[in-house]
């Protein structure tokens, strides 16, 4: 709306007698500019047929987005390789941000040859994905983007020159499906000194996963890895973890991982990362508080395991500050163990507080006991509550629903404020 207000103006300025011809030949560089940015890259090149003007006026656009919106289903793929060159052939002046979506295809020399042309470009933010094939090696030159302030891999091999000091103006990383061996991922992530943004998914399995990053801020990763060790990271705020498969870890090593993360404040664990925990040795407490933590996600807990439940409760005794929790159950059937509900009941809550937990949300609720006492220690422990969603599955009857809602709204609270909402889980 802002763009079409400066157009209208930028025409009333000019007269209503000029031909629309004129009217865009004589628009400010900034509004042109401006039209150029908002536009998908196909529609911005088809812009020169407008008037002489805007023959080369997309050339010096700042940013070149190769996806499914510039390629035609028509095109097959030596007419996409000869636009992509051609594009950036003609191309002039700095490029801030580069993205290749690319249809799937055998990889091929003309990736290299498109990033030596990069190479004069000082791009700050290169993102690349290969789409079906095998993966592909970047080639080398890739590794002399020195201005690189974001760097978005998937579907390749990750192989520097053994020059390679890393990119030490690099703040996002994200891979994808990226093969790189753990004593390359060592040096190259130690010597990322601004990295603030890790993105790791489906990538090379590492014996150990080691993070040296002093000004990480933000974590996330999905598959597999034997130990995880985060050795410098002071600063990080936000941790995702979800594992494939994984070794269990000794007591000195999940203790570690919890030391290293004295700023965390949002916090998602999947219950593989839980049972990466050394079984049946579960402290009441960790050694070290999250004293900063304001969200905790636990995903795919299993209530009728009593480990699953002692570290879930475990957590909690050492967030003092929670604010907000959000848990999923396991879906698939597991019989309910005793052991588990004889624990609960046996629990001393006298010192239990959760003095600023506001929301919490509970999804695929069964009903079963073990998470209707779950729920009753909650309510009963938790002083400002506002809101706790209950997401049954859609599976239990509204019958039963109601049932579990009117048992739920008998429980005792510690805040009369304190809303208990039983719904239905949602698909997605």
């Amino acid at each position: 709306m802002e763009l079409k207000n400066q157009i209208n103006e930028s025409c009333r300025m000019k007269g209503n007698k000029r031909s629309t011809t004129d009217i865009i030949s004589n628009l400010p560089s900034n509004v042109s500019e401006n039209i150029l940015k908002d536009l998908p890259l196909r529609d911005a090149v088809r812009t020169s047929v407008l008037s002489r003007k805007w023959r080369y006026l997309w050339v010096t656009l700042p940013q070149l987005v190769f996806n499914d919106q510039f390629f035609l289903k028509e095109w097959d793929n030596k007419k996409l390789k000869a636009v992509i060159t051609r594009v950036l052939l003609f191309h002039q002046g700095p490029l801030i941000k580069f993205r290749l979506w690319y249809p799937p295809f055998e990889s091929c020399i003309d990736i290299d040859n498109w990033m030596f042309i990069l190479l004069t470009k000082n791009i700050h933010e290169f993102s690349f994905s290969l789409r079906g094939g095998p993966h592909h090696e970047i080639p080398c030159h890739l590794y002399s983007f020195v201005q690189l302030r974001e760097l978005n891999l998937s579907n390749c091999v990750f192989k520097p020159p053994t020059t390679f000091k890393g990119f030490s103006r690099l703040i996002n990383l994200n891979f994808f499906y990226v093969n790189i061996s753990s004593e390359m991922w060592g040096l190259f992530i130690s010597n990322c000194h601004l990295l603030e943004r890790l993105r790791l998914r489906d990538c090379t399995k590492f014996d150990s996963l080691e993070i040296n990053a002093p000004n990480l801020k933000d974590f996330e990763f999905f598959g597999i890895f034997k130990s995880i060790s985060l050795k410098n990271t002071p600063l990080l705020a936000k941790v995702s973890v979800t594992l494939v498969y994984w070794n269990t870890m000794t007591d000195p090593e999940w203790v570690k991982f919890f030391h290293s993360v004295p700023a965390i404040e949002d916090m998602h664990l999947d219950s593989s990362f839980l049972e990466s925990f050394a079984a049946g040795n579960v402290p009441e407490r960790l050694p070290s508080t999250l004293i900063l933590l304001k969200v905790l996600v636990l995903s795919g807990v299993c209530y009728f395991d009593l480990d699953h439940v002692s570290w879930a409760l475990c957590l909690l005794r050492s967030s003092p500050n929670l604010h907000k929790l959000r848990i999923s159950r396991y879906l698939n059937n597991t019989p309910i163990q005793d052991d588990v509900i004889e624990f609960l009941q046996a629990q001393d809550f006298s010192e239990f507080s959760l003095n600023q937990l506001r929301e919490v949300e509970i999804r695929h609720f069964s009903g079963a006991e073990p998470e209707i006492h779950f729920v009753k220690i909650l309510l009963a422990h938790s002083k400002v509550l506002e809101k706790m969603v209950i997401l049954h599955e859609q599976e239990i009857s509204g019958k039963k629903g109601f049932a579990i809602l009117k048992e739920l709204i008998r429980f005792p609270r510690a805040s009369l404020k304190a809303e208990v909402i039983v719904s239905v889980t949602p698909d997605v």
